[in-house]
């Protein structure tokens, strides 16, 4: 028995031939280095060609949505593109009013999109790019979601490299179509996500700089600034004021809003728009730095530099005394150190709250009515006080052409 058992194969034994033959054809009909079909997905792409919405069913939806997901694969993203994918789409799209089998191959693209040779070529498909364009006017909020996700990934290649072409972006953008669309989101949507899909891809925009043109200015509208209220007030009509935002989402879409309207602080047009509908929005920023105190971010900059804007037409003295709060706060901090209960981003980060906060001050120094500024001052800790009137001179040594009156 021992000698038999000595004698086994110390190895697999072969598989039996046919076996062979099977796992060679489907090694034969992989995609790259994936273990998805090609015959599948061509079979899956003649379906889309030959699609009519007669046809739709939950075998074939759940076959696009298998697509879908495989498109997170660099190889499968290849394959597709060798299949003249854009048109393919693009002509499945001018025959559908199914919302469903839209939204699906729109987030196919979009989910191509994450390649950036893909995106590449898509700029040069102004057919594709036109149609999907056209899509906005379809009111259903998940298409518009999947949508709005493509375009950003194009946008932003625009912010991060000068080789990419913005004709088609600035086009729509001189012509207000993009802006209308947008508008009309921020104004009538109720869908948390697409609100914040819609806010992402806006701040994007308008942090574009291309050959000296500031993108921000196609957006800084009345239409704007009132979608931007109304979009408040349905992300955030539930937070209480003693919290910080309710999740993360929300506290990003937060800082995409606040950081959208600060762009418009740069120039006089946008300071007159934002003066306009200053107390709404006041009011919003009135809010925002009154979160707990470890809340040292970019939403509180921005919003302090909106405040700073439209100080002329909405002033309110718990708005200085917080302001003079967080100077005495954020002095504080920097004899800190890393332990510190305060949670830092960054000096830079402070930086830049202390020069908006300098700026307040200077500002509220020359364009409060003095009698009112006094009065305020004068019931609050004697310490702020000093700090507000030294804020007040440093930031005149900074800028001499500023003078209090």
């Amino acid at each position: 028995m021992d000698n038999q058992e000595s004698e086994l194969p110390c190895c697999n034994p072969s598989a039996p031939e046919y076996l062979i033959a099977d796992l060679e054809k489907m090694k034969g009909d992989a995609i790259g280095d994936t273990l998805y079909s090609e015959r599948w997905v061509l079979k899956t792409l003649m379906k889309i060609i030959e699609y009519s919405d007669d046809s739709w069913n939950e075998e074939l939806e759940s076959e696009l949505c298998a697509l879908w997901d495989m498109t997170l694969e660099k190889d499968v993203v290849n394959f597709l593109m060798d299949q003249n994918i854009f048109l393919i789409v693009t002509d499945a799209l001018q025959v559908s009013q199914n919302n469903r089998f839209i939204e699906i191959l729109v987030g196919i693209i979009g989910n191509m999109c994450c390649q950036e040779n893909v995106r590449t070529e898509l700029l040069k498909c102004e057919n594709t790019i036109t149609f999907l364009l056209k899509l906005f006017e379809r009111p259903e909020p998940h298409i518009l979601i999947q949508l709005v996700r493509l375009l950003h990934s194009i946008a932003w290649d625009l912010v991060k490299e000068s080789g990419f072409s913005a004709v088609w972006l600035e086009s729509e953008l001189s012509n207000s179509r993009l802006s209308k669309h947008i508008f009309f989101i921020l104004n009538s949507s109720t869908n948390e996500e697409l609100l914040s899909s819609v806010l992402e891809f806006l701040n994007t925009l308008c942090a574009l700089e291309i050959s000296d043109k500031d993108f921000s200015q196609y957006f800084c509208s009345p239409e704007m600034i009132t979608g931007m209220i109304e979009c408040w007030k349905e992300l955030y009509s539930g937070w209480a004021l003693d919290e910080n935002f309710p999740s993360k989402s929300l506290c990003k879409a937060a800082s995409h809003w606040t950081t959208v309207l600060s762009s418009f602080t740069g120039y006089e047009t946008g300071r007159t728009i934002l003066c306009h509908y200053g107390v709404p929005l006041g009011e919003i920023c009135k809010r925002i730095i009154q979160r707990p105190d470890d809340c040292i971010d970019d939403i509180l900059i921005s919003s302090l530099s909106v405040l700073d804007t439209i100080i002329n037409v909405y002033f309110d003295s718990d708005i200085l005394k917080r302001v003079l709060y967080l100077l005495n706060m954020l002095l504080n901090m920097q004899s800190y150190d890393e332990t510190d209960k305060f949670n830092r981003d960054s000096d830079a980060l402070e930086g830049l709250l202390l020069n908006c906060i300098e700026s307040y001050c200077l500002s509220a120094s020359t364009k409060v009515v003095q009698t009112v500024l006094h009065e305020i001052l004068s019931t609050c800790p004697e310490n702020h006080v000093l700090l507000f009137w030294k804020s007040v001179n440093d930031k005149q040594a900074d800028d001499p052409g500023e003078r209090a009156i």
